[in-house]
């Protein structure tokens, strides 16, 4: 009778712990389950985020090479190219650089980092982008501004120099991409010289782009900063703080080589002061195409 009780209790605890194993393999199995959904689903997230393509951003330059009647070589001030260019790449983007003319971009000598006469010597940005085969190739052989659709753009960027004094305000290409972005709703940003490139930008409506707007460029102090380096005077056809405000723009400036950028049109037009605006600016535009606030 003993025995028997025994057999019992013993089945009585076989079932107990069958019951418990089937319940946690019941369990496991639902962990399992969920994590391979939950990462299924993780894996599929990210793959549709990598098949988006990236926003395309257009870089601009200017394609003069001689400043005025002095025979000094110009172009585009290296720094307010390869600074936006740099945020923009490293921000994923998908960029494209443009000239007035296509072909080599003629380059401001002062603005190397190596040259030992330059005012653009502790430069790291810069420097890199000159030793890096695949970025010098670009600038060596940029799209003519006339083959351009600005409705592949989401924005496009000017860099300055004092060749884009000549060139960007008379370029109908220029003046055409400009506000043409802008209305589509993309931004457009110009760094020191480069909001020469605003002063003829007309809407369809007939409107100058800047009318009413705050923008910024290279102030009449640094101007003549820049004539007394070069040891002549009316060495650009005009100035920026003189021309903006003829066309409708708001002015502002701060102080001489201190950075300013300015942002207008609810975030879609920003403008930086000088060659020290440069990294704010590319980096005010990442800003806005990453969906942040237009400050």
């Amino acid at each position: 009778m003993e025995l028997n009780k025994n057999n019992q209790s013993k089945n009585r605890g076989r079932k107990t712990a069958s019951s418990v194993l089937l319940a946690g393999l019941i369990l496991c199995t639902l962990v399992i389950v969920i994590f391979s959904y939950a990462t299924s689903n993780h894996i599929i997230s990210n793959a549709t985020a990598q098949n988006t393509p990236a926003k395309k951003v257009l870089i601009v330059t200017t394609s003069h090479n001689i400043l005025g009647k002095t025979g000094y070589p110009t172009g585009v001030w290296l720094p307010e190219m390869t600074h936006p260019f740099s945020a923009l790449q490293n921000a994923g983007f998908n960029l494209t650089v443009a000239s007035v003319n296509g072909g080599n971009v003629p380059i401001d000598p002062y603005s190397i980092p190596s040259n030992p006469q330059g005012t653009n010597r502790d430069d790291p940005i810069t420097d890199k982008f000159l030793h890096t085969p695949a970025d010098v190739a670009i600038i060596n052989h940029t799209v003519p501004v006339s083959t351009i659709n600005p409705k592949e753009y989401s924005a496009v960027v000017f860099p300055g120099g004092n060749g884009a004094t000549y060139d960007f305000p008379w370029d109908k290409n220029v003046n055409r991409i400009a506000a043409a972005i802008y209305e589509e709703g993309g931004i457009v940003a110009a760094v020191c010289h480069g909001p020469a490139a605003l002063l003829n930008a007309t809407l369809s409506n007939g409107q100058y782009l800047i009318k009413g707007m705050k923008v910024t460029g290279f102030s009449n102090e640094e101007e003549a900063i820049t004539e007394i380096l070069i040891g002549k005077k009316h060495v650009v056809p005009f100035f920026l703080e003189n021309e903006l405000p003829k066309h409708g723009a708001i002015y502002e400036k701060v102080y001489v080589h201190e950075p300013l950028v300015v942002v207008s049109g609810n975030g879609r037009l920003i403008t930086g002061q000088n060659p020290e605006s440069a990294t704010n600016v590319g980096e005010k535009v990442v800003e806005i195409l990453k969906g942040g606030q237009a400050t």
